[in-house]
């Protein structure tokens, strides 16, 4: 069965198509706009549609302009869906499998889009620092200070209060604080956590619990607490911009990218495995994945602006 578009990319279709079709008036127009504004998303589709309809007809004058302005609205759509198919269909399938993508979003206090990080002060004069794609939900009440983390990551500057120490939660666990700076952050199985200053404690679901010191790291899954190899340094890299690998697999390096990279972003299994190290930058993730390359045997294939697929070269 084939795939269905994002909703985004289809409403962004339909304006498209009214858009072209010569009736298009000043209600419609102010409908339009109100769209456009009440969603991050939609801005996007827009704009990608629009520079996917440049890109496929560069050269071809007039070609595009002209049949979206004299077919039946039922066919423009039509045509418009042809020109995104491939990345509809890509699109659509890793929504279907990626666990709370662009829905966390939809019922948090606080969330992120692709490629933007915030940083927010909270009631008690502490902040946290959101990673792209992320999403939190606060609750501030009385002596309490928790932090729920329902997707991405994040940064918690914790500042010291009268309050009960400040916790980030998750489904597998707790890790609170009260005075220094810890990170959270949530992968497909498992949370990760660091005390990137002063002690964090830790508590699983299931009752176990450990303290980390100040640049440690643990591991939360089905089974339990685990250490983690990774530096905090590392892990906290994203917060300025940069992701750090050493000798870390391909798969985890991609993992860390997809929340800056506009569209979807698929990896091999073959090349999942592979190892590298090196530094890229969050903030130009095409420039980030042909420098991974240049470094590995890869391939690195992008349809439409809307899919970017990574294959063994």
């Amino acid at each position: 069965m084939k795939a269905a578009l994002p909703v985004p990319v289809r409403q962004a279709i339909d304006w498209m198509a009214c858009h072209r079709s010569g009736a298009f008036d000043a209600h419609q127009q102010r409908s339009f706009e109100q769209w456009l504004a009440a969603d991050r998303q939609h801005q996007e589709a827009w704009e990608q549609l629009q520079q996917r309809l440049q890109t496929t007809f560069a050269g071809v004058d007039g070609v595009c302009g002209r049949m979206l302005a004299k077919d039946r609205p039922i066919r423009r759509r039509a045509f418009l869906r042809g020109a995104l198919g491939v990345g509809g269909l890509a699109a659509s399938s890793y929504c279907l499998t990626r666990p709370g993508w662009q829905l966390a979003g939809l019922r948090a206090d606080l969330s992120t889009g692709t490629a933007q990080r915030e940083h927010v002060v909270l009631p008690d004069g502490s902040s946290l620092t959101l990673n792209a794609q992320s999403a939190v939900n606060l609750r501030f009440e009385g002596r309490k200070r928790d932090v729920q983390l329902l997707d991405g990551g994040a940064i918690a500057h914790v500042r010291a209060s009268e309050r009960e120490a400040l916790r980030l939660c998750s489904r597998l666990g707790i890790a609170s604080m009260a005075e220094g700076r810890c990170m959270m952050m949530l992968l497909p199985h498992e949370t990760r956590v660091w005390a990137l200053h002063k002690r964090l404690q830790v508590i699983h679901v299931n009752g176990s619990g450990a303290t980390l010191a100040e640049g440690q790291g643990a591991r939360l899954t089905a089974s339990g607490i685990e250490p983690i190899g990774t530096s905090a340094n590392s892990a906290s890299a994203w917060s300025q911009g940069m992701l750090e690998a050493h000798n870390q697999t391909l798969a985890t390096v991609i993992e860390a990218l997809r929340p800056y990279h506009r569209g979807v972003l698929t990896l091999s299994p073959e090349a999942a495995q592979l190892k590298i190290s090196g530094i890229f930058s969050l903030d130009r993730s095409d420039q980030a994945l042909a420098a991974m390359a240049d470094i590995l045997p890869l391939r690195v294939e992008h349809f439409l602006r809307l899919w970017t697929r990574v294959t063994l070269g």
